[in-house]
This record gives structure tokens, sequence and C-alpha cells, in this order.
């Protein structure tokens, strides 16, 4: 359990009046206890759906299968388990889970106070099972009300992404000692995922963009049979979860010289992203910093990027603070944001650069350092 968190999360709940609360976001559970599902796989036929947590005065019990009650138990998580895998039964998880977030919904009578939920990832089974114990208009939503806690990061939240930046930083430097001409975009991959996989310890949910030549036109994408030409432009952008939390970096490389217009296009998205992290500290606007990077892509003469200026990572790979042009969320100490300016000229290439930071008190610092120290950062 992260207990800054749950602390923090009783705090904030008692400050709305709220006794009891439903967590259906797979997202706020492992902000809460450090359990994170395995996700290589998709769905399992084996549960019912995903974790549920139910929380009541400020004690939070989980309802997951009997295939992953004891990791979520090794750390120290209240778990309510149910049969997932049967050769007995049919598989009937779906009701199974129900029956038993019924019977925890009804122990010790009504809690004091309103009552919330996450609805956004609650399943119809469940919401059934849900409003016949509380009705929906005595339901207070949580959805939106718990991202900006989870915002501002702990110690223990720190350390768990700087691991998985280290991941991400080493994946960068496979790629940059391997990126030449006759090489696939899928070998790159494979031979750079199989490293990070054993230098982790286990596998690895991750998701990258990984394209060559004119496809980094196209901003990203999943790696493909392409094989680089000489000079052409890589773009490697790669988000691997560690324990729970997620990493994020991204670079463009080149193999071989570069043409004068993709040189030109990398220096314009360095100086970008140098802007942008010198321009990091508690005060700034997220609008006004993606307002700064685009700007700064505008001045040299090119289209302002059609994807974010750059996002909050943690348990969930994009979280707040967005930097987006809406978001007027102030950045505070303890946010851990990523940066990520763009150029991409149609049907020739396109470089982007990314690196992560933890806002500090009079600034920022650089978490991610696969970018040469002569780049950026």
């Amino acid at each position: 359990m992260n207990y800054q968190n749950v602390e923090r999360f009783n705090a904030h709940l008692q400050s709305l009046g709220i006794g009891a609360a439903l967590l259906s976001s797979p997202f706020t559970l492992t902000w809460l206890t450090g359990y994170a599902p395995p996700i290589q796989t998709g769905p399992s036929p084996f549960e019912g759906g995903p974790a549920i947590g139910w929380w009541r005065g400020g004690e939070l019990t989980v309802v997951l299968s009997d295939e992953e009650a004891e990791a979520a138990q090794d750390l120290g998580v209240d778990v309510r388990d149910y049969v997932g895998f049967s050769v007995e039964e049919p598989l009937d998880t779906t009701e199974r889970q129900a029956s038993v977030l019924r019977e925890l919904l009804e122990q010790r009578g009504k809690p004091r106070g309103r009552i919330g939920a996450e609805l956004n990832f609650l399943s119809a089974a469940l919401a059934r099972v849900f409003y016949d114990s509380f009705p929906a208009g005595s339901v207070q939503p949580l959805d939106g009300r718990i991202e900006g806690l989870r915002a501002i990061k702990s110690a223990e939240e720190i350390d768990k992404i700087f691991a998985a930046l280290g991941l991400c930083d080493l994946g960068q430097t496979y790629i940059r000692e391997n990126c030449r001409a006759g090489v696939s975009e899928l070998e790159l991959w494979g031979e750079m995922k199989a490293r990070l996989e054993v230098d982790a310890g286990t596998r690895l949910p991750m998701l990258a963009d990984l394209v060559a030549g004119a496809r980094t036109a196209e901003i990203g994408g999943d790696p493909g049979h392409y094989v680089l030409g000489d000079g052409d432009p890589v773009i490697v952008d790669l988000v691997p979860r560690l324990n729970g939390y997620w990493g994020d970096n991204a670079a463009t490389y080149f193999a071989g010289e570069p043409s004068s217009e993709m040189a030109k296009a990398y220096s314009v998205v360095h100086d970008a992203l140098h802007t942008g992290v010198e321009s990091v500290r508690p005060g700034v606007r997220a609008r006004d910093l993606d307002e700064m990077l685009r700007d700064a892509v505008r001045g040299a003469g090119y289209e302002p990027y059609p994807h974010h200026s750059g996002h909050g990572i943690g348990t969930s790979y994009h979280e707040e603070p967005r930097i987006v042009p809406y978001n007027e969320t102030v950045l505070e100490a303890g946010m851990i944001i990523a940066l990520e300016p763009g150029v991409y000229v149609p049907d020739v290439g396109g470089v982007r650069l990314e690196h992560v930071v933890l806002v500090t008190s009079d600034g920022c610092r650089v978490l991610t350092e696969h970018l040469a120290s002569n780049q950026v950062g």
C-alpha cells in the first residue's frame, strides 16, 4: 500500500463529505495499493472484470479473482476474492465478482456520509449491484475528482517512475547504437524490447512508436517491415510499465547523414524542447507552456504539431497535467510531466524529442538521460 497516497485520498473524501466510495479505475487502485494487474494479454476469461475497490471509513477492500489475490495481499491489500479459473463449473466469473461485491456492500449497514463512485470504469453488471444498494440519486460521481490528487507524486511514486524511465533510456541507447541502413523497424524493436525485459527481470507491458523514413511524417505507429535507408529519420517513443508505473521518452535518430531539411527540423525541435524544459516551474499554466512550445515551432516556419505538447505520467501513461491548449491547470512541485514537441513535414519525414521532468520548488529536474548532454537538459 502507498500509505501517503491513502492518507491524502482519505482526507480528500472527508472534505467532500463522502463516507464510502466504490473505486473502479485501475489507475486509482494502483495509485493507492501498488497492485498492478497484468495487461500483456488483454482481458482475462478467468476474471469477471478489472479489480473493484470499496472504500469505507478509511479502509479499502479490493475485490478480484483468486488468480490475482496473492499478488495484492503481498502488498498489504485487504482482498475479497472469487473463483476465477475452474474445471468443475462454467466460467461465470462476472456473476461471482458481482456476488462478492454484493456481500461486501451489505456488510455493516449503511455508511455515514454520502456515497462516492468512479462510474466511468464500472461494468453494467457491477453497476446494477451497486445501485441496488445505493440509489443513483444518492451517489456522487468521483470521475475527474481524483486525477488532481494523482498528479502530485509521492516520494515512492517518483522512485518507481524513475526506474521505469531508466528502462526507456536503456532502450534508446540500444536504438541509437544500432540505427543503420539495412535494418528493419521490427528488428530494432524486437532486439530492444528483449534486452529491456532481461534488464528488468520481468515481462514488460510496453507501448511504442518506432517508425522510419517518410512514415515519420505521420507522427508515429507500430514497427513494421520497413527497412531503413541511408539518411532515414527514425522516431522512437518508448512507454514501458514497471511495477505499475509508466516511463516515457522519445528521440529521433538518422540512419546515416540526415537531409538538410531533416537536420533543420531536428534543430528546431531540439531548441523548442530546451525552451520548454527551462520554462517549467511551479505557477506556470499548462496551456501557457503548450503555447510556448507551439510558438517555437511556428516561429521557425512549420505548422504546429497536431498532438499534445506533453502530459503527466504515473499509474497511467497519459494523465494530468495535460500540456494542451485548453488546460488551465497550474504546475505544482511534485508533478512529473513529459514534454514532446515535434515537426512533421508531409511526405518527407518528422522529428520528435521528449524529456520527462519533475517539477521542483524553483524549476524542474530532468529525469530522462537519453538525449546527449550537448542536446537538451
